[in-house]
């Protein structure tokens, strides 16, 4: 695939001042030669010129910068029009290029390319999607830091002693006679490497939550507010209201920036038993939406008492064990509205209660409330991991380390001890993106615009 040459329109599409054409591969000379019509031009040095079709014709007025390999950011030859803005004009640049033996690239292919070639590991790549898609000051803030390749670093000086332990066990092993390494001094090798894996994986949580953002499910028995709550919060009618229990069937998924706090919020079916056989499932789904999230919003109904249905998901909550709950009292607003029904509730959760009206909009405290719950954690100085693939794969590494270490310690063989530590090595392969399937790099990039 890398022997052909990729071509896509990396501007966003719409009416703008400039429109961005972006090639990559080894025909871009000669595309320069037959549709820019020059033959001396020097890399990193912007042209004005025109663009030519196959028939000669002039396509548009545009200026462009040649990348010679290895130096772009692909680690190829690269090519980089600047067209008129809009749609009409940049897609007719694009057909253009296209038939003088190009191929539309696929997403993220330009960035794909950048990491085969060795133009950057697969952390940088990642966040390099991440900074693109950020939602919030806070998450550009960690993939920024992603970006800067502190992390990378961190993960190459793990690879390379781990290379380094591998290479004094394959010696001890072929030379048994004249080298023997002492346990002691193995052992506190890989013990260090174990401490800087368990750093790393402690901030992990918090750089995914800053970057893919706080999973928050609202939950509660039906007719407690709810969906009233998730329009309230969205500042606009997304969920059906109305006063019929059980109207909301299955969950409704939204993205909302709560002072630079990234939520991805879940409406979900209200928690109660029910003969009404869709209504279950959507009880089944708010149930599993509860044990994937971070934050549970628990909606009470403040013209009631607390009631066996509010006893029942209160118990469950509880249950989940590091979960971040906060008790939301609603209704507010209601004649009917007592907060004595719920003072034992108050007493036993302080830093965890706040009163609201939904129908009213006002939910400041909650907003608070949760700002205060995440901001700490999700403002972070240290590059961190950012997604679930990295920290999976570190965890595996940092495993067969400890693997190591416990085989070290039990007095096995240097070949044991030596598995452990090549699939550590593998796992940190796997994470900086050296040791490689084609299946996760295309889960990886299809994820991309496709002009990155």
């Amino acid at each position: 695939m890398l022997n052909d040459t990729i071509a896509a329109i990396s501007s966003p599409v719409g009416t703008g001042a400039i429109g961005v054409v972006r090639i990559s591969g080894n025909h871009v000379k000669n595309i320069i030669d037959q549709a820019l019509k020059r033959e001396k031009y020097t890399p990193k040095k912007m042209y004005y010129g025109w663009l030519y079709d196959k028939e000669g014709e002039k396509v548009d007025e545009i200026t462009w910068v040649y990348h010679a390999q290895p130096y772009s950011y692909t680690g190829e030859d690269m090519l980089e029009i600047f067209c008129h803005g809009g749609k009409l004009i940049t897609y007719a640049v694009l057909n253009t290029i296209i038939k003088y033996g190009t191929r539309q690239a696929l997403p993220g292919e330009f960035t794909k390319r950048a990491v085969l070639n060795g133009k950057m590991d697969l952390i940088k790549a990642e966040a390099v999607n991440n900074v693109i898609t950020s939602e919030t000051e806070i998450s550009l803030k960690a993939s920024f830091n992603q970006l800067k390749n502190a992390l990378s670093e961190k993960i190459n000086d793990i690879k390379n002693s781990l290379l380094n332990i591998s290479a004094q066990i394959e010696v001890e092993m072929d030379y048994p006679d004249e080298i023997e390494l002492e346990d002691h001094n193995l052992k506190n090798k890989l013990v260090y490497i174990f401490n800087q894996m368990d750093q790393i994986l402690k901030e992990a949580d918090n750089g995914i939550i800053a970057v893919e953002g706080v999973r928050t499910v609202i939950a509660g028995k039906p007719n407690s507010g709810k969906s009233t709550l998730l329009n309230a919060l969205l500042r606009k009618d997304r969920a059906i209201v109305t006063d019929i229990p059980g109207t909301t069937r299955d969950t409704i998924e939204e993205n909302l920036n709560i002072n630079g706090i990234y939520l991805k919020l879940i409406d979900t079916a209200g928690i109660r038993y029910t003969e009404d056989t869709l209504e279950r499932v959507g009880i089944e789904r708010t149930i599993n939406s509860i044990k994937n999230s971070h934050l549970i919003l628990f909606v009470l109904d403040g013209t009631t008492p607390f009631t066996q249905e509010d006893e029942l998901i209160y118990t469950k909550l509880n249950e989940l064990g590091e979960k971040t709950v906060i008790i939301v009292l609603n209704k507010s607003d209601s004649p009917n509205f007592k907060e004595s029904n719920y003072l034992p509730l108050k007493q036993k959760n302080p830093n965890d209660f706040v009163m609201i009206s939904a129908k009213n909009g006002e939910i400041k405290t909650l907003e608070d409330k949760i700002y205060e719950k995440f901001f700490e954690k999700v403002n972070i100085e240290e590059p961190t991991l950012t997604n679930q693939r990295q920290k999976m794969t570190l965890e595996s590494s940092k495993e067969y380390v400890l693997n190591a270490i416990n085989s070290l310690e039990k007095g096995f063989s240097n070949d044991v001890i030596m598995y452990d530590v090549r699939k550590a090595l593998e796992k940190i392969y796997e994470l900086s993106g050296e040791n490689y399937t084609e299946e996760l790099l295309d889960k990886i990039f299809s994820t991309f615009c496709v002009g990155k």
